[in-house]
């Protein structure tokens, strides 16, 4: 046993998006246990865990890059997010129960509309946590 931490799921966000940097930052205060590293996508550090994408659906949707480099993201991800964290476990887990195109469509609703509803949300900085 080398006693270095497994590698963390990483959560890519969109940096330039007013809803999206809220959004990464209340994943970020909710994650009290740091079990995530976060990143927006212009983050260099971000750029290889999308190579497998193409350049067109790289920013796409938020994603969660699992730790054995595999990709999830767009509404059917958030369960896995939300059960990736302590505080939120429960609630992925019932999340995890409501089929993936409901949970898609309802995202791509927010994501439609997310500049009329980053006005809404108060801005600040893009959380970066990596490691």
């Amino acid at each position: 046993m080398s006693g270095m931490p497994a590698p963390r799921p990483v959560l890519l966000y969109d940096g330039e998006c007013r809803l999206c940097r809220f959004t990464a930052r209340v994943v970020a205060w909710l994650d009290r246990g740091e079990e995530l590293a976060i990143m927006p996508f212009q983050d260099e550090a971000a750029a290889p865990l999308l190579a497998e994408l193409p350049e067109s659906e790289r920013s796409a949707t938020w994603r969660l890059a699992r730790p054995d480099g595999s990709l999830t993201g767009y509404g059917a991800g958030a369960p896995e997010l939300l059960a990736a964290m302590g505080v939120t476990r429960p609630v992925g887990r019932l999340l995890g129960h409501v089929p993936d195109s409901l949970l898609d469509r309802v995202y791509a609703i927010a994501a439609r509309n997310r500049s009329a509803l980053g006005r809404f949300v108060p801005d600040g900085p893009p959380p970066r946590r990596i490691g």
